[in-house]
C-alpha cells in the first residue's frame, strides 16, 4: 500500500498538480466574482423589471395553483427580493 501511494504522490509531483488545481481555483473565483459584478449591475440597473418578472411570477403560480402553495409563493418570493437586494447592495470586486 504505501508503494501506491508513494508512487501517487510521485505522479503528482511530476504533473505539478498542487499548482495547477490552485491556479484552476484562483480562476474560477476570478469568473465568479465577475459573473456576481455582472449580476449586481444588472440587477441595480434594472430593479424595477426583475420586481415585475417575480410579482408576475408569483401571481402566475398563485393563480395557476388557485391559491394552494400561496405561503409557499411568498416565502420564496421573499427570498428572493432580499438576494436581489444583497445583489444591488453589492460593490464590484476589485480584481
Amino acid at each position: 500500500m504505501s508503494a501506491i501511494n508513494e508512487t501517487l504522490k510521485q505522479k503528482i509531483d511530476e504533473l505539478d498538480l498542487d499548482r495547477r488545481l490552485n491556479e484552476a481555483s484562483v480562476q474560477a473565483e476570478q469568473v465568479l466574482r465577475r459573473a456576481l459584478d455582472t449580476a449586481a449591475d444588472y440587477a441595480r440597473e434594472h430593479r424595477d423589471d426583475v420586481d415585475r418578472l417575480l410579482a408576475r411570477v408569483s401571481t402566475t403560480i398563485d393563480e395557476r395553483t388557485d391559491g394552494k402553495y400561496a405561503d409557499k409563493v411568498t416565502k420564496v418570493r421573499e427570498q428572493l427580493d432580499r438576494g436581489v437586494e444583497r445583489l444591488v447592495e453589492r460593490r464590484p470586486s476589485d480584481d
